[in-house]
């Protein structure tokens, strides 16, 4: 498995590598210009020597000087040193000059001078001029080549030093992009990834990245979604059991209507057992067994309702599903008038006791909201009732003409929903209640519950006042 660690330092290495030789060839190539640099001394040496001993050279011929013939033998036994110690340097400055045969020259240059200074003569002084001129004119081609040189070497150089910046600049680029493609993109589409979270979508991060610590940075989101998802229920359930807290109190109101009737079955029985005769003693019977099935059968809705089980669907009809949830309710709806149109033989593909915590919380909501008046309805799916209204807020699959379902409202008389606030009425904790009043679960676990269900759910607050939930959900036969 790779490592972007790895990578990077491997990056470094090679960058490091590139300005390390880029720096050795500078530094060859400064070795080689000062070199060039100390041949040109020479050659201006040279060449300043010899025209300095022309210089000489013509005074003591137009003044008959015998220091400066002096003066120009000293300067051609100094240009003969000079020549004889950089005769390879200017052998490859000027190839077609011969050291040589300019060594020759000076030699000859001394000794007609030696010869001038012992027997002056015309003729002798002309063979000097004729050959001091060869050796100023070979000191002049020697210098203009060593010009040319140097100026091509300079040349060189910037082309070297652009070439070289251009490499590590290159080099630099490369690197850049590499490292970009290698961290910044997978850490941009993870970043991208974790928007989703803020919506309540859970779903593990897919593989970015092949590198090491991308995968561990994977790993360790997933286990973090896993653990947000599993303590997310854990909320879903602990606002479910506050709410079966509520709903304990109702039924244990209604039970003891059923228990009062048995006791007091039970001790006319105990008291008029003797002088009872069979029929009334099994009518009293028959009563106690009545009641005592009610109230297992408020028992009962009450466990269902608490218990925590894994989703599973069957084909559930609705109304005795909103029959049940009505009998939990049935204390929190005394001071509410309640009107239901339910149409018997209506089924989905449900989990019964979910569909159950959809009809409690949207009632729950509108009770808790202040409404007086509540209507539950539920009819199939039309054109006439979907989509419900053009102003409604909708979440969850869109229902077609090919999906038969079944539409479930519940509207109510209560203040509304501000039109700000609908686009937020199905997020967690969101509520408009005053603090302590409630924590903005309810229709968060409706919508849920609808999505597990490939449902959609509306909330609208129309302009007669009043709030009004719509819910889509497939028909059994559709989804058989």
């Amino acid at each position: 498995m790779g490592s972007i660690r790895r990578k990077i330092i491997l990056g470094y290495a090679l960058l490091a590598g590139g300005v390390a030789a880029f720096a050795l060839l500078a530094w060859g190539d400064l070795i080689y210009l000062e070199h060039r640099i100390e041949e040109g001394i020479a050659v201006s040496a040279f060449q300043e020597s010899a025209l300095e001993m022309r210089r000489h050279e013509k005074n003591h011929f137009l003044y008959g000087d015998a220091t400066e013939l002096e003066q120009a033998l000293r300067l051609a036994g100094e240009t003969g040193t000079r020549l004889v110690e950089w005769s390879e340097a200017f052998a490859a400055i000027a190839p077609e000059l011969d050291p040589a045969a300019l060594g020759q020259a000076l030699e000859r240059y001394r000794s007609l001078m030696s010869r001038h200074r012992e027997q002056p003569s015309p003729a002798l002084a002309l063979e000097i001029r004729n050959v001091g001129h060869e050796i100023s004119n070979a000191a002049e081609h020697l210098a203009a080549r060593e010009r040319a040189t140097l100026a091509a070497t300079v040349q060189h150089s910037q082309r070297l030093l652009f070439l070289g910046v251009g490499m590590v600049a290159l080099l630099g680029i490369v690197g850049g992009q590499v490292l970009s493609r290698v961290a910044v993109r997978p850490l941009r589409q993870l970043e991208a990834q974790l928007n989703p979270i803020a919506a309540g979508d859970f779903a593990h991060f897919p593989l970015v990245s092949a590198d090491r610590e991308i995968v561990s940075l994977t790993a360790a989101l997933n286990r973090m979604l896993d653990e947000l998802e599993s303590r997310r229920r854990q909320v879903l359930h602990a606002d479910k059991l506050a709410s079966l807290g509520v709903l304990a109190s109702g039924v244990a109101h209604e039970l003891n209507n059923p228990l009062g009737n048995i006791s007091s079955s039970c001790q006319i029985l105990l008291e008029e057992l003797d002088t009872t005769d069979p029929a009334t003693l099994r009518q009293w019977l028959e009563q106690i067994d009545g009641e005592t099935r009610r109230a297992q059968h408020i028992v009962r809705s009450l466990l269902d309702y608490a218990r925590r089980r894994a989703f599973a669907t069957a084909t559930v009809e609705l109304k005795p599903v909103v029959e049940q949830s009505l009998l939990l309710l049935r204390r929190s709806l005394r001071q509410v008038e309640l009107q239901t149109e339910l149409i018997a033989g209506l089924a989905v593909l449900a989990d019964p006791q979910r569909l159950q915590q959809v009809f409690i919380n949207l009632i729950k909501n509108a009770v808790d909201a202040g409404a007086r008046h509540i209507t539950l309805a539920i009819a199939p799916a039309g054109a006439d009732n979907w989509p419900p209204s053009p102003e409604a807020y909708v979440i969850g699959t869109a229902p077609t003409e090919t999906r038969p379902g079944v539409v479930i409202c519940v509207s109510d008389d209560g203040p509304g929903i501000a039109p700000e606030a609908l686009p937020h009425v199905f997020d967690p904790f969101f509520t408009t209640r005053e603090p302590g009043q409630g924590i903005g679960l309810g229709l968060y676990i409706v919508e849920e519950i609808v999505q597990e269900h490939d449902g959609c759910v509306a909330a609208a607050s129309p302009a007669q006042g009043g709030a009004r939930f719509t819910l889509w959900l497939p028909a059994a036969e559709a989804q058989a």
